[in-house]
């Protein structure tokens, strides 16, 4: 059994580990505590307890304490209706679900820091944006492996600041945790309340993990110089935003990753351009990616143990990423779209993606979903859903500057309200076809 320290012991004992005043030492006491808490209740090696990722020091300080009693941790959002919390947790049985905000009582702590590195300590919901999510399971030599790689890469420093401001129920938002402490920085916990600018700027951070949604909201304000190196990824991005961006100054890094890679493959501040997608260079150290039959598959010690509790690995030494890729000697790996989101269209391969870059690219579009149509004629037909301050008639005359007459949508229906910056396309899809089945033509 392969054991470490706990990423709590890497930071200095004063310094601050979660803005804006939580010490190191604060924190591992906090943790310590915690330990004492959970195992008043009865918890043995291996069980597994449910956490709401609420960003706090209390969520923090729980996931360190299950993990130094090797305990399986179900992060889970919670945002979730509590109907929705109970579907998810009927398919891990966790032994219980921490949901109170109930204080620490202990007040000495356990010194024991060494965590059993070669276990199942994790368990994370893949986006379920093509379909429904599934539970993928990590230990803990996944999950440093990926955050000590990306943060060595960086070039991270233990006086840097790392903003929190994506989900830690989310691979992203846990990388960014865990990259922190791994390399003894501080994280920023995001203050909702300011504008985008002001929530990076205010926090002093050197690096922020956002999505391309995310990064068209702050180009929306009106700012001055930021000096926060901005990682971008999880969404497909527009070369107009990318580009707008840098003319700001902005410091963009673009990224590739998904869930069961523990996050974070490529990682690249030159990205070139080609027909409006990045080529990305090649993949971090430790990680292998090759292409067959147009799809990227994936490798490498972060690679995660399965899916469900206890874990089963649907895969031998390549996992099959779902993801198109293309690949250029000088210019490395591309990603083009998701192999399970094409359709087809009158005989016509229709990649979402594409459409959805075109209609990213119109100003003043924030984000855009297209899915397939049904249609008696054509099989089906691609219908785009948008978050925009612009007519639907003004994007779909300026999308006939940039694709032919099959990809231009049939029509296009306002994106629903979601917290979530990556929406779930399978329920997208079915939700057009239920309140968009008659399908005319449309006249230009």
């Amino acid at each position: 059994m392969a054991e470490r320290l706990c990423p709590l012991s890497v930071g200095e004992k004063k310094a601050i580990a979660i803005a804006p005043s939580c010490t190191y030492a604060e924190l591992d006491n906090l943790t310590g505590r915690a330990m004492h808490q959970l195992r008043s209740r009865g918890f043995k090696k291996g069980d597994c307890i449910a956490l709401p990722s609420h960003a706090n020091e209390r969520t923090v300080a729980l996931l360190f304490a299950a993990w130094r009693l090797s305990l399986i941790v179900a992060l889970i959002s919670p945002r979730l209706p509590p109907a929705g919390i109970q579907k998810r947790l009927q398919e891990i049985h966790p032994q219980l679900l921490i949901d109170d905000a109930s204080p620490f009582f202990a007040e000495s702590f356990d010194e024991r820091k060494e965590l059993d590195l070669d276990s199942i300590a994790l368990l994370l919901l893949t986006s379920g944006s093509s379909g429904d999510a599934k539970w993928a399971a990590f230990t803990l030599s996944q999950l440093f492996e990926s955050a000590e790689t990306v943060a060595h890469t960086l070039g991270a420093q233990p006086q840097d600041r790392w903003l929190l401001s994506l989900p830690l129920h989310h691979v992203g938002g846990l990388g960014v945790l865990l990259r922190a402490f791994c390399s003894g920085g501080t994280v920023v916990l995001e203050d909702k309340r300011l504008s985008y600018p002001d929530r990076i700027k205010s926090a002093h951070t050197r690096y922020a993990s956002l999505v391309p949604t995310q990064l068209y909201r702050l180009m929306q304000c009106d700012f001055q110089t930021i000096s926060t190196q901005l990682l971008i990824g999880g969404a497909p991005i527009a070369q107009n935003l990318y580009d707008r961006a840098i003319k700001k100054n902005l410091q963009l890094l673009l990224t590739y990753g998904l869930t069961e890679m523990s996050s974070t493959l490529f990682l690249t501040s030159r990205p070139v351009w080609n027909n409006q997608i990045p080529y990305l260079g090649h993949p971090l150290p430790g990680r292998q990616v090759k292409i067959f039959q147009d799809e990227l598959l994936v490798s490498g010690a972060s690679l995660f143990s399965g899916y469900g509790n206890p874990p089963q690995r649907p895969f031998t030494d390549w996992f099959s990423s779902g993801d198109c890729a293309i690949y250029h000697e000088e210019y490395g790996f591309a990603i083009i779209g998701r192999k399970d989101f094409q359709f087809i269209s009158g005989g016509e391969n229709i990649q979402p993606e594409e459409i959805e870059i075109a209609i990213l690219s119109c100003p003043n579009v924030e984000q855009a979903i297209v899915v397939p149509l049904v249609d008696e004629e054509f099989g089906t037909r691609p219908l785009a859903f948008v978050k925009t301050s612009l007519s639907h008639h003004q994007i779909l005359h300026y999308l006939f500057t940039f694709l032919p007459k099959f990809k231009i949508p049939i029509t296009l229906a306002e994106l629903p309200d979601s917290d979530n910056f990556k929406p779930n396309r399978a329920q997208l899809i079915q939700f057009a076809n239920k309140n968009y089945h008659i399908i005319k033509n449309l006249k230009h």
